[in-house]
């Protein structure tokens, strides 16, 4: 997958309470984030850093095979 996406979401998701899985090639069990609190574009063609409320996280979005966002039920 592309970074341009994930960033996308990411960002919508600063301080906010929504949730993201992701599905990591070779994964068959969803990654999830959440508590995003900051997310930068690192210099690598599709790397991301992911600063939550419990973690740093660096992924690489090429390795990213699907992304669905889990909301509540008012949206």
């Amino acid at each position: 997958m592309e970074r341009g996406p994930i960033m996308r979401v990411l960002k919508e998701m600063k301080g906010t309470a929504l949730e993201l899985d992701l599905v990591l090639q070779g994964q068959a069990k969803a990654m999830e984030i959440r508590n995003v609190q900051d997310v930068t574009e690192l210099h690598s063609a599709n790397g991301i850093e992911i600063t939550t409320l419990q973690n740093h996280i660096w992924l690489d979005a090429s390795h990213v095979s699907a992304m669905w966002q889990t909301r509540d039920d008012g949206r």
